[in-house]
């Protein structure tokens, strides 16, 4: 019998992404949380649980074990991909605020996961000013046979 289990991905502290985010001032477009193990994850779908804050655009987005290609796609060639779980939503303020989304049945895998974070313009493209945003206090809640 399977039941919920938490783990988590940014238990403290937060990630910023965007222009001038990076060290030496370079930018961070995706953000990759590599190499998080689910222990008897079974194939039933799941929950990404994170806080955000300073979301101004709407086509910003959440993958699960994407392809090292989701770096160039655009937020309308990536919603077409498998590893789209869904879009950051807009939150514009300096307040956090909670976000949840479905991971789908068949996306996780007890080891070797990826999630990643990808901030794109208000067109959705890998270009010119994109949005800058912080997450925080990431957690993936899973069906567990352990």
């Amino acid at each position: 019998m399977a039941h919920l289990t938490f783990h988590g991905v940014l238990p403290t502290g937060s990630r910023e992404l965007g222009d001038a985010k990076g060290p030496g001032g370079s930018g961070v477009f995706d953000l990759f949380f590599e190499n998080i193990d689910l222990p008897g994850c079974a194939d039933l779908p799941a929950l990404v649980v994170l806080a955000t804050r300073e979301v101004d655009l709407d086509k910003n987005f959440i993958t699960v074990n994407p392809p090292e290609t989701i770096v160039h796609m655009g937020f309308d060639e990536a919603r077409e991909h498998e590893s789209f779980v869904w879009r950051v939503l807009p939150n514009p303020g300096e307040t956090w605020v909670l976000q949840t989304h479905q991971i789908p049945a068949g996306r996780l895998k007890p080891r070797g996961n990826v999630l990643g974070i990808h901030t794109r313009n208000e067109k959705g493209e890998q270009a010119r000013v994109r949005d800058d945003f912080a997450v925080a206090r990431i957690f993936i809640v899973y069906h567990s046979t352990e």
